[in-house]
């Protein structure tokens, strides 16, 4: 389990990005600085979406997926551990299993209430 989140700064124009693209989604630049965002960090919930056709190797009937927005303007992705969800919410971000595929743990970042 990771305590930290790789996301990458464009050296052209400064954007921090989360994850990492070939080109810069503001100034179209292609060199990036990696950056540690310590974990857990908390965001805004800008939207999400309930799942509720889960391909093989979910246990949950359903899944709850968010866009967070950190302090640093970083847009992430991932698992909501709470049903009750609103937009706008403080979420705490962290770096733990999602699912076991063939016996093998998947990591992903889950939100919670922060």
């Amino acid at each position: 389990m990771s305590n930290k989140l790789t996301t990458y700064k464009c050296k052209k124009c400064g954007r921090v990005m989360y994850p990492r693209h070939d080109r810069c989604l503001k100034c179209k630049g292609r060199e990036f600085d990696e950056v540690e965002m310590p974990l857990p960090a908390t965001g805004k919930l800008l939207t999400f979406t309930q799942l509720f056709a889960l391909p093989w190797g979910f246990d949950q009937r359903f899944l709850t997926i968010g866009v967070v927005e950190f302090k640093n303007g970083v847009k992430a992705m991932g698992q909501l551990k709470t049903p009750d969800v609103k937009v706008g919410m403080r979420l705490k971000a962290s770096w733990e299993p999602v699912r076991v595929t063939a016996g093998e743990k998947v990591y992903g970042l889950r939100f919670e209430p922060a």
